[in-house]
């Protein structure tokens, strides 16, 4: 059975009402009413897909004449499909991705670096107006290009979209999942030693096959301690183990509308750090804190055969660890002494999944 639609300009609600006679919704400035419909709930939700396929024919109906008038779209309510409408062309959408090195986004060339080699990414596409559309994940087969994991990528017909996008920097495996679109948290708690990356892209047109740039932020922070001699008479031979204490990661989510991870304001256990020669570096969940972080580690000196046990507090700067940031300390030591020599906050330091740093660390 054939039925037709009015629509009307009327306000700026959302809303619907299902009465015996007539189903209506009110989305956006339109008011779209089915006449002469039966109470049969299922040919009604029938209908309602029908109409809404009919919407956008009838938005851009009343943004060419600027005006109020009344449209009429047949449409076959038993299937739902719409007879003499047309279909949305959809176009390709690529991406490209880059990671900030520094806590805010500046412009210099040397600001960003491509998004490495082997790490995977998801984009959650959502309309202007705030509904989801799609989440797809992608891989970087080369360093700064995205390629879809399956199929053929994401393709949207012209519009206006919000991307948010989230990876992982040292880690080749899929970023946490985000299933609750109200909160916009992800689904599981987080981990420290994870290079958590976002990426917040909104209002952003599509008119036509269209690539993005995807300039992700660091959501963590990152601690490197550089271990030196404090004199002449102690030779560092190396680093044998290191940890140092972590933020609590109870009730720790990402949220995918701001990029921010909330910082935690607890420690709870400790992590051990990756060691280079005579770095040890680890990520950490934000923190605020104004205590010190307690760390730990030893090293063969002079030639002994038994490593010596050390144990230094590092302090905060700020009392934070701050997302983005990458806080640097020189330590120093003899055989029986640690001190604290110098600390900054740097441009972060890209590692690999061993966390082997493969930008130069500050000194």
């Amino acid at each position: 059975m054939n039925f037709c639609f009015s629509y009307s300009l009327i306000n700026k609600k959302i809303k619907y009402e299902i009465n015996q006679y007539r189903f209506v919704l009110l989305y956006e400035d339109l008011e779209i009413r089915t006449i002469n419909i039966r109470p049969n709930h299922l040919l009604i939700m029938r209908k309602k897909k029908c109409i809404l396929s009919a919407l956008g024919i009838a938005f851009f109906a009343l943004c060419m004449t600027g005006c109020v008038k009344n449209y009429y779209y047949e449409c076959d309510g038993n299937s739902g499909d719409s007879s003499g409408g047309t279909t949305e062309t959809k176009y390709a959408v690529r991406f490209k991705a880059s990671v900030n090195k520094e806590a805010i986004t500046v412009t210099r060339a040397d600001a960003a670096t491509p998004l490495q080699k082997d790490r995977y990414v998801t984009v959650y596409t959502f309309q202007n107006m705030g509904d989801d559309i799609a989440a797809t994940n992608y891989q970087t087969l080369e360093s700064g290009v995205l390629t879809p994991v399956s199929g053929s990528g994401l393709s949207l017909p012209s519009g206006t979209y919000d991307f948010y996008a989230l990876s992982i920097g040292n880690q080749s495996v899929l970023p946490p999942t985000v299933t609750n679109f109200d909160t916009g948290f992800t689904s599981s708690t987080l981990s420290n030693g994870v290079d958590y990356l976002s990426c917040v892209m909104e209002k952003e047109t599509v008119s036509g096959a269209t690539s993005f740039d995807l300039n992700f932020n660091h959501a963590a922070s990152q601690v490197i301690v550089i271990i030196g001699s404090s004199a002449a008479t102690t030779t560092i031979d190396s680093i044998n183990t290191a940890s140092i204490s972590a933020p609590s990661t109870t009730s720790e989510y990402l949220d995918i509308y701001t990029g921010i991870i909330n910082p935690s304001h607890t420690l709870s256990g400790t992590i051990d750090m990756a060691i280079t020669d005579s770095i040890c570096q680890q990520i950490l969940l934000p923190l605020g804190y104004s205590g010190s972080l307690n760390m730990d580690f030893s090293a063969y000196v002079n030639g002994q055969s038994t490593p010596m046990a050390y144990s230094v507090g590092i302090p905060l700067i700020n009392s934070q660890l701050a997302a983005g940031s990458s806080y640097v300390y020189k330590v120093l030591l003899n055989e029986d002494k640690v001190t604290i020599a110098n600390a900054t906050v740097n441009p972060w330091t890209e590692v690999n999944e061993t966390g082997t740093p493969l930008t130069p660390v500050p000194q």
